[in-house]
């Protein structure tokens, strides 16, 4: 079997594929490698033959993680990096190594999608915003806070509820209560970036663009952008660009 791990701030996302077909077997989400293990056991892991990671976390995160997988299943980790270039595509960081591998990862795969110019929308934990010319050379991007962040930002307010994950905002309106109100306001402050970020592209890229979006809340850029390509797996697309597994 072959695990793939994405491990964000918030959460860790995983996915068991036949190591010969690459064939999903299993997918879930859990909060800590030891949640992970569990949830590997209920699944029917018995066996792992490769383990490639994504992770936003600290190295101390990492490596603890890389501990558990080792320790249960005699296989070392392989972690995903972002580098200067990978499959066609130009990391437009001045330090390559800056840039959160997620995006990279996800870069990669919307490139390798279409082999041309495009947005990726990743909308979880941070809103961010990459953009991808026709050659693959990546101009930069937007960091924004998410829906959960910038609720959790306004906690107090008459005992504001957070805005749900992954459902539709509907649209602005005129809030009667607190609570409306701020979920309104967040909805108008995401929905305005993503707008923006879309001028941005047809300024800058000059070319017919494909949008690609991903992560617990990319239906928000689809209710902006109709024409949008949600992709659930693309940072797990782009970690099997970076990290191939090679029959011994």
């Amino acid at each position: 079997m072959l695990l793939e791990i994405d491990f964000g701030n918030t959460r860790l996302k995983w996915r068991l594929l036949d190591v010969h077909t690459s064939e999903l077997k299993a997918t879930g989400t859990a909060v800590s490698g030891d949640d992970l293990l569990v949830a590997l056991l209920k699944s029917g892991c018995k066996k792992l033959d490769f383990c490639r990671i994504c992770s936003v976390r600290t190295t101390a995160d990492d490596a603890q993680l890389a501990r558990l997988v080792e320790n249960r299943y005699g296989v070392q980790p392989v972690f995903a990096r972002s580098e200067d270039r990978l499959a066609g595509v130009k990391n437009g960081y001045l330090d390559a190594s800056k840039l959160g591998v997620d995006r990279w990862l996800a870069i990669v795969a919307a490139f390798e999608n279409i082999k041309g110019a495009c947005v990726v929308f990743d909308c979880g934990t941070a809103i961010t915003t990459d953009y991808i010319d026709a050659v693959g050379e990546h101009l930069g991007g937007c960091i924004a806070p998410g829906l959960k962040l910038m609720s959790s930002m306004l906690r107090n307010c008459g005992g504001l509820a957070e805005c749900e994950s992954g459902g539709s905002m509907g649209s602005m309106v005129l809030g009667r209560t607190t609570q409306v109100a701020v979920r309104s306001g967040i909805y108008g402050m995401a929905t305005g970036l993503i707008k923006e970020a879309l001028e941005l592209a047809e300024n800058k890229l000059n070319a017919d663009f494909t949008v690609f979006c991903t992560g617990g809340d990319a239906v928000l850029v689809k209710q902006v952008i109709p024409q949008a390509v949600m992709v659930d797996d693309l940072v797990f697309q782009g970690l099997a660009i970076a990290c191939p597994y090679i029959r011994s």
